[in-house]
């Protein structure tokens, strides 16, 4: 999705809106970067039909961002990359962040970043929506890492703790959209069902 003018001069207003962000491991720059993010979701969302509400309820915000169709609480995680995404590339979760989040969703989103622009917001041109995942499938199919420890496959080392899934193992946007509209009409998932048997034990 490209990022035009008017979603950049959305996404500051947002970002100047947000007090300032205690613990962040990626510090103030993830202000912009979280807000490019959430007008990139909403677009999404509207353009595929659904309503899409972000979450203002003092103790809700801590665990999602937006409510889809008032039912579906989602959490977006964006992050910056100076490459497009490959299917191998992991989508992270904090543990800081998984202590109080348990949206039904995480919805992950790249930004590609230009180097050497001096105005934060214009070196993102385009955003990739990489897919989403709950949380049953974010443990099943993901790795949990500590801080420190080192990537083999990457060399990176990992900045904090945390819970990381690689994108082709994320529900792509198409089955993620029907999922929605299905789970409207009252389908519910297998992998819901489970989530759910295993956090009532």
């Amino acid at each position: 999705m490209k990022i035009n003018e008017e979603i950049l001069l959305e996404a500051e207003k947002r970002a100047l809106a947000v007090p300032p962000l205690k613990g962040s491991v990626l510090g103030e720059p993830a202000k912009i970067i979280g807000a490019i993010g959430e007008v990139l979701f909403e677009k999404f969302i509207k353009d595929n039909g659904l309503t899409v509400r972000k979450e203002e309820g003092e103790q809700e915000r801590y665990n999602h961002d937006f409510v889809v169709d008032e039912k579906f609480k989602v959490e977006v995680k964006t992050k910056d990359r100076s490459v497009p995404p490959k299917g191998y590339y992991d989508c992270s979760v904090f543990n800081t962040s998984l202590k109080n989040q348990k949206p039904d969703y995480f919805y992950f989103i790249s930004l590609l970043k230009k180097k050497d622009i001096l105005v934060p917001e214009a070196k993102f041109t385009e955003g990739f929506m990489l897919g989403a995942t709950d949380l049953f499938t974010l443990y099943r199919k993901g790795d949990s890492w500590k801080e420190g420890e080192v990537d083999a496959r990457n060399g990176k080392v990992i900045p904090a703790d945390c819970q990381s899934i690689e994108i082709y193992n994320l529900i792509g946007n198409d089955d993620f959209i029907n999922i929605l509209k299905k789970e409207s009409h009252g389908t519910v998932r297998d992998g819901v069902r489970k989530l759910q048997s295993i956090t009532s034990h």
